[in-house]
């Protein structure tokens, strides 16, 4: 939370379109407990398990300008139903994956990334992409607070 300091991004773009070739990311939410999380209609509290199994119980506040470089709204959705398959043997939207090929999920998540300024709505479990080319800050401290509303505590 230094002057200098952020968000720094660490993670791949995976099976990125050719614009995010060699960009990093942070993930995010657009709300603090996104219904999707607790009581999907497809996948229950999938969501929740997730968030609770690979995020920290710490939830932080990001407000950035509507025209922030590198932000997407992504659908979750196909994470999901990824995770259910593997978890819970059965798809549940079947939308004709490849159920083989992992790649097939990935990249049908990469393909829902809709640039922030654009997003109008229509996914299923939206989350927040703050992209990058390569690793570093991808969001200076300047944009982020501890959130008032902690649901993971």
């Amino acid at each position: 939370m230094e002057a200098d300091g952020g968000l720094w991004a660490r993670l791949p773009v995976v099976s990125p379109p050719p614009e995010l070739v060699g960009c990093h990311l942070v993930e995010g939410l657009l709300e603090p407990l996104p219904r999707w999380t607790t009581d999907s209609p497809y996948f229950g509290a999938l969501g929740l398990e997730m968030l609770r199994k690979y995020v920290g119980d710490l939830l932080l506040r990001i407000e950035v300008p509507h025209d922030f470089p590198g932000l997407y709204v992504a659908d979750f959705g196909h994470v999901l139903e990824w995770k259910h398959l593997s978890r819970r043997g059965r798809l549940v939207l079947d939308i004709g994956y490849d159920t083989t090929i992992g790649k097939e999920f990935a990249k049908s998540y990469t393909n829902s990334y809709v640039p922030a300024a654009e997003y109008n709505g229509g996914h299923l479990a939206p989350d927040v992409k703050a992209t990058r080319r390569g690793q570093g800050i991808v969001v200076p401290a300047s944009y982020i607070a501890v959130s008032e509303v902690q649901p993971l505590r």
